[in-house]
């Protein structure tokens, strides 16, 4: 009786690679994020994803056809059948890669993809990252044929760990362009690729040499059956999350996602078992897979098992790595997904039967049938019961199958010596058909009886020579848990200790709590009216707004102080409209945010200008800074104790708000000129500098330059503006050169701003966003965005903000409408009512209790 590494090698082997491949992977991202801006490690990340993606789509049912082919080899013929194969799949997947590289060079693929897509480099670089993820997928599955499992362990080794010394060298060179970290990760793959395939192809003069056109013609319809096959039963993991997508909304998908990926490593370990029982039967024959059976059938139920009690015992502390928020919802949904495992493994089984027989005709409308009636009921569920309906409609439509399919379970799966799986069990294969048949007895069915193909080489056709050991295996899985727990005490050290610049690197959403409370809500009210008949509204109309905005949650109300409205003729001060919006957010316990701009004609230059022309001119000169600082003192003086942040000026980057020309070095005089006043007679208020209009980068620097070493201000101001983008939504060509330098237009690019303040040395300081907004009609080009939609970028805006500590306010813009800030921006309409944005906010902070 001979002995060889049967089902339990290679289960060992695929084991051990997709952990060390999956996990070092995802450490690679992990580390990569925290050294590299968000934008790089997007488009890399999304070209890497589908570069995976469309590899294994065309290699899947090729590697597939290699485990099945090989063992019936000479060695030579091994050789040339794997080299032919390996060139079939790298000529298939680039033709495929290039047709989806053409479409982002054409613009038909945006997001980040398309970014990844753009220019030739990127272009070749992702057709190569492609035919290398194809020609992996193939070798690794050529290592079971062959019987060498062990060197689908070094390959994903090499592939994985090679990427950190190569990433650490370009980020340590200050290299952090995407298309680096796409080489980083493609290199080392096609370099794993090629060392394996010349270690384990056979050495050998072929039996025969029948011409590539010929074995192409020959291998083509048992390539084709199992393409099919595999496809079909691969199809409904990667295409769950996709119905889930299109039928729940964003924050029931979100739990669903992470509680679907939880599932699917619970799935993977009794997978890869079916997926050793294939290669242990290909090279063992039919009869032997059966006896094998027996064995690998009560294991995958008994490994089935046990992953769905550590699902239901730990699945709620598993889902809080991901947020408190995903404890409860996600965990619920994991322990009703995991039970469909216990199905899968035994369809699996049958589907590995009736490949190994060759029956694909049967086993592909089965798996499709499967696959249709699975998406159908995770559809259904989800439109009737939300996330929880996707799992219970997707674990019911299994349970069903498993009914209909019973029967043909019975006659596939029938009359196998079920043994009691112990590791010896799985480890002992014996090829001798005189053990077979002692062990077998009558109960194999006729298809079982028929005579196996003939395998030429008796070594292949014992077992897995190569299988890597059970001490390697711990020894590797040791390490890189290890490293895993290295990394994550790094990570976490650095999250307690770097500044907030450190946290910034990924587009989060964070729920308020004790720990992160997030900005502070502003919300502005204006009581002027600009009408010339009722220029102030009265007390109790901004009572009532200044209530609206208190029970929205708002912690500051801001209002303007403009110097041409308070002092329109010189020393004739006009206070009302100020003190009725300070008095009443006083009244409701809020704090206040002045926001001081603006010139009356009499105050610049000669005093002759018009009102008009002098509204947004800033004083400049000597003459007209020294009447700029009596200004500011007068409303120090009127509203000290009262103010908790003053703003001084407002987008003084912007020509509109800067008629003489936005002047980087002019604004850092008028900084000059009047924090030290407000320091004198406002000393517990804020001084914040004009909101800058979008992510100036440029600008802010040059400030910084002509301030030296001054720093007249406690916080910096910024309207992130947007556009008609979502708040989470990242331009991978940002920032721009702007006017000043360099130019960030999405709300995100707040964190490369703070970065500037970081680099000077205030990383104590924190940012002011005192605008943010979205309107429901067009305008200036930008398109319009629904009530609706709008209210979700509210929520979504101020948990990406409450993700960054160094945000210490956020403003939306705008409470209610006045004749500068029209109804389609406003929370409120023009009768007060409030409308779903407004809402949301309510929600978000859970109003004023």
């Amino acid at each position: 009786m001979s002995r060889a590494h049967g089902v339990l090698a290679p289960f060992r082997s695929l084991l051990t690679a997709q952990l060390l491949g999956t996990g070092l992977g995802l450490l690679f991202w992990v580390l990569v994020a925290r050294l590299v801006p968000a934008q790089g490690v997007g488009a890399a990340s999304a070209a890497i994803s589908t570069q995976t993606l469309v590899g294994s789509l065309v290699a899947m049912g090729l590697g597939t056809f290699l485990v099945a082919a090989l063992p019936g080899l000479d060695p030579g013929r091994q050789r040339v059948v794997l080299l032919r194969g390996l060139l079939v799949a790298c000529v298939g997947a680039g033709g495929l890669a290039l047709v989806v590289a053409l479409l982002g060079a054409a613009g038909l693929l945006g997001g980040a993809l398309g970014t990844a897509l753009a220019g030739p480099g990127s272009l070749t670089l992702f057709v190569l990252g492609v035919v290398a993820a194809a020609a992996g997928v193939v070798t690794d599955e050529a290592t079971l044929g062959l019987g060498r499992s062990s060197w689908q362990v070094w390959r994903n080794l090499l592939a994985a760990g090679a990427r950190f010394p190569v990433a650490a060298a370009l980020v340590a060179a200050g290299v952090h362009d995407q298309l680096v970290l796409q080489a980083c990760w493609v290199a080392p793959l096609a370099l794993s690729v090629v060392l394996v395939v010349w270690r384990v192809a056979p050495r050998g003069r072929p039996s025969s040499r029948p011409s590539l056109l010929a074995d192409l013609r020959s291998h083509a319809s048992a390539a084709a059956h199992h393409q099919v096959l595999t496809l079909a039963v691969a199809a409904a993991t990667q295409l769950v999350p996709v119905v889930a997508a299109l039928v729940l909304p964003a924050e029931d998908n979100a739990a669903f996602a992470l509680a679907w990926l939880a599932a699917t490593f619970a799935f993977l370990p009794p997978y890869l078992l079916s997926v050793a029982l294939f290669a242990h039967g290909s090279r063992a024959g039919t009869r032997e897979l059966r006896r094998s059976v027996g064995t690998t059938l009560p294991a995958g139920l008994a490994l089935s098992g046990v992953l769905v009690l550590g699902a239901w015992v730990l699945g709620r502390p598993v889902m809080a790595l991901f947020g408190d928020g995903y404890a409860e919802s996600s965990s619920h949904l994991l322990a009703l997904l995991v039970p469909a495992g216990l199905w899968m493994v035994v369809k699996d089984h049958v589907v590995v039967v009736l490949r190994a027989e060759q029956r694909f005709a049967l086993a592909s409308r089965l798996a499709v049938a499967a696959l249709v009636l699975e998406l159908l009921g995770a559809a259904v569920g989800g439109l009737a019961a939300g996330a929880a309906g996707v799992a219970v409609g997707w674990t019911s439509s299994l349970l069903l199958e498993a009914v209909l399919a019973s029967r043909l379970v019975r006659r596939t799966l029938g009359g196998c010596p079920w043994v009691a799986p112990t590791p010896r069990r799985l480890l002992v294969a014996r090829a001798s058909q005189q053990d077979l048949g002692e062990d077998v007895g009558e109960d194999v069915p006729d298809v079982a009886e028929q005579a196996d193909p003939p395998r030429p080489s008796t070594v292949a056709a014992a077992g897995d020579r190569g299988a890597v050991s059970l001490r390697t295996t711990s020894i590797l899985l040791g390490l890189l848990v290890l490293a895993m727990v290295a990394a994550l005490a790094v990570v976490t050290v650095r999250g307690r200790t770097a500044t907030p610049d450190d946290d910034d690197l990924t587009a989060s959403v964070c729920t308020p709590d004790d720990a992160e409370p997030g900005p502070l809500v502003d919300l502005g009210v204006e009581a002027s009216t600009g009408r010339a008949a009722h220029p102030v509204r009265s007390q109790a109309a901004v009572d009532r707004l200044v209530s609206r905005a208190a029970d929205a949650g708002a912690d500051v109300i801001s209002t303007s102080v403009a110097w041409q409205a308070v002092e329109p003729e010189e020393g004739r001060w006009r206070w009302t409209a100020v003190d009725r919006v300070v008095r009443s957010a006083r009244a409701a316990g809020l704090e206040v945010r002045i926001v001081l701009s603006g010139s009356p004609a009499w105050a610049l230059g000669t005093g002759d200008g018009s009102a008009a022309a002098a509204q947004w001119r800033p004083p400049t000169t000597p003459a007209e800074l020294k009447r700029w600082r009596t200004f500011v003192a007068a409303v120090a003086r009127h509203l000290a104790g009262r103010v908790a942040y003053v703003e001084v000026w407002s987008e003084p980057d912007n020509d509109e708000y800067w008629t003489t020309g936005a002047d980087p070095a002019a604004y850092a005089a008028l900084l000059e000129a009047t924090t030290p006043t407000l320091r004198r007679l406002l000393p517990a208020a804020q001084v914040v500098t004009g909101g800058l209009d979008g992510n100036d980068l440029g600008y802010l620097r040059r400030v910084y330059a002509a301030l030296g070493e001054a720093r007249p201000f406690d916080l910096v101001g910024v309207h992130p503006w947007p556009g008609s983008n979502a708040p989470d939504a990242v331009d991978d060509a940002a920032p721009y050169q702007g006017t000043f330098g360099a130019y960030d237009d999405t709300f995100l690019g707040y964190r490369d701003l703070w970065r500037v303040l970081v680099a000077h040395g205030d990383s104590d300081l924190g940012l002011y966003i005192g605008e943010l907004g979205y309107s429901t009609r067009g305008h200036d080009g930008v398109a319009a965005v629904s009530d609706a939609t709008r209210a979700g970028y509210l929520t979504e805006a101020y948990g990406l903000a409450t993700c960054t500590p160094y945000v210490t306010a956020l403003s939306w813009y705008y409470l209610h409408p006045t004749p500068w800030n029209p109804a389609s921006w406003t929370l409120l309409d023009r009768a007060g009512r409030p409308n779903r944005t407004y809402d949301a906010l309510r929600a978000w902070t859970g109003g004023r209790s």
